[in-house]
Order: structure tokens, then C-alpha cells, then sequence
């Protein structure tokens, strides 16, 4: 029996893609348009893991991945935070723990991130 008799595809066991973009100004008044790739709680904190869209936001990526067949060289994950006002922020994620942690958690929930990323849209 294959899989695909049971009304699966092999796409069911990745997540979505969702259409959801985020528009983010960065301190030098750059703005730059990132598509939530997915989004989780963990250790009491929410994340959002974005994927760079073009080579110019390489440069924020945190999560690097080790799959030299990936189109992009990480993702961009970022804990959702508040201000002083009680304004939801994106906080960037300095602690290297907290980084390893969030990285191991992404790649047993998605699974095979570089896959995905390569796959035809």
C-alpha cells in the first residue's frame, strides 16, 4: 500500500506555507516585507520564524542551516515581545542558549527545513 492510498501526500507532512507578511522597519529606517514561515511558544515565549526572501536579508538570518542544496542559507527567527507601552515588538534573539534551544525545537517540529525550502512552489 502507498502512502498516496490513504489520501496523503508527501506535502502533508510539511508545514503550509502561510501568506501572512509582516512589514519591519529597522532602526536605519530600512523596511523590509517577511513572510511568517511559521510560529510557535516555547519556554514561554512565542516566536516567528521568517525565511529571507532576498539576498540582501541574508544578513539577519540567525538559524544557519547545514544543507548545501538549500536556495537560502538559514531562517530568521524572532521572539515576539512587548514594549513599555504593551505594544507587540519583535525582540531579536541575543542569547546563544535561547538561539540552540529554538533551533532544535523548529527542526523536530518542521522536520527537513532545507527540503522544503527547495521544493517546487
Amino acid at each position: 500500500m502507498d502512502i498516496k492510498d490513504l489520501g496523503f501526500q508527501p506535502d502533508d507532512f510539511l508545514p503550509n506555507r502561510t501568506t501572512e507578511e509582516i512589514d519591519l522597519v529597522d532602526e536605519k529606517g530600512n523596511s523590509y516585507q517577511w513572510e511568517v514561515f511559521y510560529s510557535f511558544s516555547q519556554m514561554g515565549n512565542d516566536y516567528l520564524v521568517f525565511l529571507p526572501t532576498a539576498e540582501n536579508e541574508y544578513q539577519f538570518v540567525n538559524v544557519e542551516m547545514d544543507d548545501p542544496d538549500s536556495d537560502v542559507p538559514g531562517y530568521i527567527v524572532m521572539r515576539i515581545g512587548q514594549d513599555e507601552s504593551g505594544e507587540e515588538i519583535l525582540e531579536e534573539i541575543l542569547d546563544e542558549d535561547e538561539l540552540e534551544e529554538i533551533r532544535e525545537f523548529v527542526e523536530d517540529e518542521i522536520g527537513l527545513v532545507g527540503q522544503f525550502l527547495n521544493r517546487e512552489e
